[in-house]
């Protein structure tokens, strides 16, 4: 189940402080809530480093495994496995080592899961932000998902692609998927674990 994938995850239960640097343009504005928590200013190295909609630093969504390989930018290749036997899963290099990555039987990107505390959202969502927070970063990008006693909150942008946050029982990020909306939402649903 979806839920055991993320349960796992070591994260840190107190949230990072937000960003002030404004949002690029695939995910939403934060609302003046948003901005209220002091922070500090973000730079062109941790904006780097925010995982979007479309992925994080080299590993982009529709990035080729091949290309990333050959690059030497992946660690821990592994085909097949107990979940999804037909994709290779993968994590990232250096300062992307807690961002995995599942391509398709074509060597497709098709899903990144972020459990850095260190690599937040360009809007300022971090590892360890409140459900409320998230609402009020997100606002009516947001969606809430249960499925069991699974949590998550799901953010779509116009692109159709999207990030999941994976909640825990008091309602702390655990993790953040980033792919395509529909796709995410219907697999947390579905309980497939992305396959």
């Amino acid at each position: 189940m979806l839920v055991v994938l993320f349960a796992a995850a070591g994260c840190s239960k107190d949230p990072a402080p937000a960003p002030t640097a404004a949002p690029e343009a695939t995910t939403a504005s934060p609302t003046p809530a948003a901005s209220a928590t002091p922070g500090p200013t973000a730079t062109a190295g941790t904006m780097e480093l925010a995982f979007s909609v479309d992925g994080s630093g080299p590993y982009l969504l529709g990035a080729k495994l091949s290309a990333l390989q050959g690059a030497g930018q992946l660690d821990e290749v592994k085909t097949g496995g107990e979940t999804c036997a037909q994709n290779t899963t993968a994590r990232g290099k250096d300062r992307w080592k807690d961002v995995r990555m599942s391509f398709k039987p074509d060597g497709t990107l098709y899903v990144l899961i972020n459990r850095s505390t260190a690599i937040p959202t360009p809007s300022g969502a971090y590892l360890g932000n409140t459900l409320a927070a998230l609402q009020s970063i997100y606002g009516s990008l947001g969606e809430e998902l249960t499925k069991g006693g699974g949590m998550a909150y799901l953010v779509t942008t116009t692109s159709g692609r999207g990030i999941m946050f994976d909640l825990d029982a008091s309602k702390k990020v655990i993790a953040m998927v980033a792919g395509d909306a529909a796709y995410l939402k219907s697999s947390f649903l579905g309980g497939t674990d992305f396959c």
